[in-house]
């Protein structure tokens, strides 16, 4: 019986996230494992569940019944052992929890072994990634995003806004000089984040100080030599002197105490970025999703 749990949870994380890939990271394995796992389903069943292409994996008719009822029984188990769980007050099983890697590097791993040991029964998947997946096809107990999705079915909590601030090395900015006004970004060397969904750099957004336009935002186009990725990477590269980057405020404060970095444009903040964690309508709330929740809330 739990073989067989094991492959019908294999196949529903392909079917709703259309990835083999996708879903073997969230599982913790293989692609390899994963696609043997639904292969071994479909043998069972004398069935065809999904059609496999080089671009895209989708579910046949037939996958389509078995999906719809398979989400029902797996559901079904899973309410079944957290209202045991919630009866008991017992935070366990286990949980998978996607978020942005420069939150879970910077924010949540360093406070991930207190919340671990006051929860020694539950067992944690931290899946990070700067490429952050459509709501649709994430499979994760547990999401971190900026801003609320267009998706009125999920439940959310606020974990509170971050600032986004720009600094450049002192070697940098002594040969370079700085910048005045964000329009004299186009001057400058800039570190740029990537826009995954758009194959860009983000645009650099500012605030208008006092006596600049109030209430006005201004937008300098992303357009440097350099696009990043990865928010560390970035950082790294602007502490060498190779230009100016935008990066979370409490990450640069540190650097600003040390004088690795020093703020460019202090007067120009960027509107605040709000941060949700999200999580999909059950009943009741497992203590596991709950219990993570208030933790990504404190930290």
């Amino acid at each position: 019986m739990a073989d067989r749990l094991a492959l019908l949870r294999a196949f529903r994380h392909v079917a709703e996230s259309g990835s083999f890939s996708e879903a073997a990271r969230t599982l913790g394995l293989s692609r390899a494992a994963v696609s043997a796992q639904v292969a071994r389903l479909e043998h069972h069943l004398h069935a065809r569940l999904l059609e496999r292409t080089t671009r895209r994996v989708a579910l046949t008719d037939e996958g389509r019944l078995y999906h719809a009822r398979a989400v029902r029984i797996l559901d079904e188990l899973d309410a079944l052992d957290d209202e045991t769980a919630l009866r008991a007050r017992r935070v366990t099983g286990r949980l998978v929890a996607e978020l942005p890697e420069f939150v879970g590097t910077r924010l949540v791993a360093p406070r991930l072994p207190r919340f671990l040991e006051s929860h020694p029964s539950l067992s944690l998947r931290l899946v990070l990634n700067e490429r952050i997946e459509e709501l649709g096809r994430a499979a994760a107990d547990v999401l971190v995003r900026f801003g609320l999705p267009d998706d009125g079915r999920l439940k959310y909590r606020r974990l509170g806004a971050m600032r986004v601030v720009c600094a450049a090395s002192p070697a940098y900015l002594a040969r370079r000089g700085a910048p005045a006004r964000p329009a004299d970004l186009a001057a400058h060397e800039t570190i740029d984040y990537v826009d995954s969904a758009a194959g860009r750099g983000f645009d650099w957004e500012f605030e208008s100080p006092a006596g600049e336009r109030p209430g006005g935002v201004v937008t300098a186009p992303a357009r440097g030599r350099l696009v990043c990725n990865n928010t560390d990477a970035a950082l790294e590269a602007a502490l060498a002197g190779f230009g100016i980057v935008h990066d979370m405020d409490f990450v640069l404060r540190p650097l600003f105490a040390q004088g690795r970095l020093v703020p460019v444009l202090p007067r120009w903040r960027a509107p605040p970025y709000e941060r949700y964690a999200l999580w999909r309508p059950a009943r009741p709330v497992p203590p596991r999703v709950a219990a993570f929740v208030a933790f990504l809330a404190e930290a």
